[in-house]
This record gives structure tokens, sequence and C-alpha cells, in this order.
């Protein structure tokens, strides 16, 4: 009975999934990069997020455009993809496709994305610090170290909402 279960829900997880995939994909290809305001509003945030840490730590930070500078030179360039909105929505979409409780969801979404987009901002301000002080360094972090930094968050993330939240953990904590 317990491999059936978990069958199912796997089975139900995945079509859901597609469902969701093709819907975002529809939606953001379609709609939300040919409009671009929901892109520059996060850009812009995550941008302002990061001047404003970059300034609590002691550096004289400002934006030109989507670059952040420190002391006029520009350290990083903060494009569209580097907003986390992709990233919201692929954590938001496992939890919507993994059974659970809505009452749960609509708690665990806005909380988990809160924390994304704060981890998104350290991230860019390490960035801007990297470039400044140790440059050479800068291309692969950028690509690997600290995008993978930001994917463990979000599997932590997952990871709490399958084994306390999920339908999975309401099943097995009867047992």
């Amino acid at each position: 009975m317990e491999r059936e279960l978990k069958t199912r829900i796997l089975k139900k997880f995945g079509l859901r999934s597609l469902i969701v995939f093709i819907i975002w994909m529809i939606l953001y290809h379609g709609f939300i990069i040919p409009d671009g305001r929901l892109n520059q509003f996060l850009t812009g945030t995550v941008i302002t997020g990061t001047l404003g840490g970059l300034n609590l730590l002691g550096h004289n930070s400002v934006r030109e455009d989507n670059y952040v500078l420190i002391n006029n030179e520009p350290v990083v360039l903060v494009a569209d993809n580097c907003n986390g909105l992709e990233l919201f929505v692929l954590y938001a979409g496992f939890i919507i496709c993994f059974p659970g409780r809505i009452s749960y969801k609509l708690i665990f979404i806005p909380v988990g994305i809160i924390l994304i987009y704060i981890i998104n901002v350290i991230r860019e301000i390490v960035l801007a610090l990297n470039y400044k002080f140790f440059r050479e360094t800068f291309e692969f972090n950028h690509k690997y170290t600290y995008v993978l930094i930001v994917y463990i968050f979000v599997f932590i993330l997952w990871r709490i909402w399958i084994k306390r939240y999920s339908i999975i953990s309401e099943k097995y904590s009867r047992a």
C-alpha cells in the first residue's frame, strides 16, 4: 500500500508539474517578457537591496541603469535573469504541485519567496564585493559558487516542505 501511495503521489506531482511548466512558459514568453514591467520592477528591487546592503557595509554604492557601482566603478550588472523571478516560480511551482494543505501552501510560498529574495540580494552584494576585491574569481563564483548556494537553499526549503507540511508528512506522522 505504501508503495502504491508514493507512486500515485509522484505521478500526480509529475502531471501537475508539466501543466504548471507549460502555463509558466506561455505566460513568461508570451506576456511577461514582452511587457517587461515585472522584470523591471524585480530587477530594480534587487538593485535597491544590493545598494542598501553595500552602503550598510560602508561601501559608497550607487545605481547607474542596471549597474551597481562602488566608488563610481561598475562592479555588477543585475540583468533580468538575475532578479529571481524564475527561481520564485520554480520554488512556488514545486510547492503548488506537491500535495499538501492549501493553508500551509498559502503561508509557505510567500515566506519562501521572501527568503529566496533575501538570499538573492545577499548573493548580489557578495558578487559586487567579489568583483571589487577578487576580480579573478568573479566569473567562476558568478556561474557556479553563488548559484549553487542559492539552489541548495531552495532545495532545503523544498525538503522542509516535504518533511513537515506535505501530504506525505501527514500520512507518515500518523503511522
